[in-house]
């Protein structure tokens, strides 16, 4: 049986993510940055937001997206990736891609 992690059509669903430096593994700090989700669903259209990062006092390395209901429009299967603006002429994505089973609600 399959696990599902988020139910289409549901608002209120949120993608939280923890970026460390994949060298030391020391969170970062997120403060003045831009962090991006890219996703899609059923391999469908990539679809790019802005997170919300966290306060980085409390909440060091970590941000959140609230994924709307139009983005969860059907179950199946989300893949996505986050990127990292730390600023200046520098861009880095994840080298791990998520993927989370979307559950198709009864009727």
């Amino acid at each position: 049986m399959p696990s599902y992690e988020l139910v289409a059509g549901d608002r209120g669903s949120t993608e939280h993510v923890t970026i460390r430096n994949s060298v030391t593994k020391e969170l970062i700090d997120l403060t003045g940055k831009t962090v991006q989700i890219r996703f899609s669903l059923n391999g469908g259209t990539t679809v790019q937001q802005t997170m919300t990062v966290l306060n980085q006092t409390t909440n060091r390395g970590e941000a959140e997206y609230l994924y709307t209901a139009a983005e969860l429009a059907a179950g199946g299967e989300l893949r996505g990736e986050v990127r990292l603006d730390p600023g200046g002429a520098g861009q880095l994505t994840t080298v791990d891609t998520f993927h989370h089973q979307v559950k198709t609600p009864l009727p």
